[in-house]
Formats: structure tokens, C-alpha cells, sequence
């Protein structure tokens, strides 16, 4: 803003920027154990094994799989989050297609579906509530990607991520937070704004959710990706997500990022998850 008139002192025009809203560091501790364990094959499949894995995040055991094609050498790795109350079988089909493509793919049951919390006594402890089970979701997330970059045949560098529905929105935390995952593909992801959310809750709380939920607020976080690192892809007949949440999310993600529409529900089909795995391989570099 440009200060002073008509004085014979000169004045020096001075701007001011607004601070960025504040975020988490979605980490756990440095010295948590992680206690990797693969507890076998439990399947083979046109050259693919699928082994029964899993690790320890935030003091939390989070079950897995690991799908890989066996060959030499080192392998891009993905990690693949399936929507809210889903585990790690709703997306190991995918995980096997990945492999195919000479990808190691983990997929994992998020603490939101196998470590609850408790019903909240109040609307201040479900508010609580909801930025933890975030925070344990994304933490777990990273923890994986941890556990896949540790083993043998993988490149720590060509890291990736699928996560539909629910697991999309947790993949706007892990791509603006966590730089090793190079390329995301976030499918049938959509957010309210946090204005939404504040005015939609009694009036005594506003103050603590815009606070406390704008910490876990998916636009503000989908803003902060570099830039190229981002597919989304979303059905125009999504019958769960609203067309508005999903086009929310688009507009806040960083300009040039692809969008995929598809004549499709919720679940989308097969051709968008075909062009996702394509996308994912491309950017990483896999070999098939």
C-alpha cells in the first residue's frame, strides 16, 4: 500500500502479505519403531506374488499387502488407500494390476477403519476427533511408504500414490507434505469448504472448528502440491460425492494439474483405473 501525500519527507511504499494458514507435520516420532513384517505369500498370479505384510504406526499395527512381480532390479513403489471403512482388500486388486506394470504396490488398512475411536461424548470431542483420525490416516500412510522404500527392490526416489474416495483426501496431506511421493492419482476426492463447515455447526463452535478442522482442511493442502504431481479423475454420475465438493477440490489444486471425467459413478470404471495405472508408470518410470 502506498503511504503519504503532499509532505516534502519521502515515504517508502510498504506491502504486506498475509501469513500462510498453519498445517501438521502429519510425522510420527523419529524414534518410533517401524517392525516391518512380512508374514508370507498369499497368493501368486500371472507372475505376481501378494505377500501378507504389515507395521507398526503411531503405536498402531496397520495390516497390508504387498503385491510384486518378482523380477530383478529396482522397482517404483506405490501406496494405495481405499475410502472410508475400507481395508487392504478393497484396493489389491489394483495393487496386483500395478505389479503387472512392474510396480511393488502396498496397500494398507487405514487406523480410521481398524483403530476407531470411541463415540464422542461431545461436539467438541468429535471435532477433536476428526482432526486425529486424519492425522493417524496420513501418519500411516507415510509409515508405509517407509516400509515399501526399505525393501530391497525398490527406488526410494520413483514413489507413488493411488487413493480413491476417502483415501484421496488423505492424499492431498501426503502430496503437500511428504516430497518423496513423486506422482498421485486421486480418484472420486471432494471436499466442503471450511466455510462451509464452520457455518454448518452451532454457533459456540465455530471458532474451534474453523481452528481446529482448517488444520485438516484438504483445499488448503491440495494448494500446497508442486506442481505435476497431481491426477485426478472423477465420475460425473458420482452418486456419493457431490458434484460441487469435487469440483472444489480441482479449482484449489495447483494450476496445470489433469482431470479425468468419466461417464461414471462413485466407484468409477474400468477405464479410469487403467488410465490411472498407465499415468502412475509413466511418471515413475516403470519398466512394463
Amino acid at each position: 500500500m502506498l503511504a503519504g501525500c503532499g509532505g516534502g519527507s519521502k515515504q517508502v511504499a510498504t506491502t504486506t502479505t498475509a501469513p500462510a494458514p498453519p498445517t501438521l507435520s502429519f510425522s510420527d516420532p523419529a524414534t518410533a519403531p517401524l517392525a516391518y513384517r512380512d508374514r508370507g505369500v498369499v497368493l501368486r498370479t500371472d507372475g505376481v506374488t501378494l505377500h501378507d505384510a504389515g507395521f507398526q504406526s503411531g503405536g498402531q499395527w496397520i495390516d497390508a499387502y504387498v503385491a510384486e512381480d518378482g523380477k530383478k532390479g529396482k522397482h517404483p513403489a506405490v501406496v494405495l488407500v481405499a475410502g472410508g471403512g475400507g481395508d487392504r482388500t478393497q484396493l489389491v486388486g489394483d495393487a496386483v494390476a500395478l505389479a503387472k506394470r512392474g510396480i511393488v504396490a502396498i496397500t494398507i488398512t487405514p487406523p480410521s477403519t481398524s483403530h476407531p475411536p470411541a463415540a464422542p461424548r461431545s461436539n467438541r470431542e468429535r471435532v477433536e476427533q476428526a482432526k486425529q483420525v486424519t492425522v493417524a490416516d496420513v501418519v500411516a500412510v507415510r509409515r508405509a511408504a517407509d516400509a515399501v522404500s526399505a525393501l530391497p527392490n525398490v527406488d526410494p526416489q520413483r514413489l507413488g500414490y493411488l487413493g480413491w474416495s476417502n483415501g484421496a483426501k488423505t492424499g492431498t496431506y501426503v502430496a503437500a507434505k511428504d516430497g518423496r511421493f513423486k506422482a498421485l492419482v486421486l480418484l472420486s476426492g471432494g471436499a466442503d469448504t471450511l466455510a462451509q463447515f464452520v457455518e454448518a455447526a452451532p454457533k459456540s463452535l465455530r471458532p474451534l472448528v474453523r481452528s481446529q478442522l482448517g488444520l485438516v482442511d484438504p483445499l488448503r493442502y491440495i494448494a500446497a502440491v508442486p506442481a505435476g504431481r497431481l491426477l485426478l479423475e472423477d465420475g460425473r454420475s458420482d452418486e456419493v460425492v457431490p458434484q460441487a465438493a469435487l469440483l472444489n477440490m480441482i479449482r484449489a489444486a495447483p494450476k496445470g494439474t489433469p482431470v479425468h471425467w468419466y461417464a461414471a459413478g462413485h466407484a468409477l470404471d474400468e477405464q479410469a483405473y487403467r488410465a490411472a495405472f498407465a499415468w502412475l508408470a509413466l511418471k515413475l518410470g516403470a519398466t512394463r
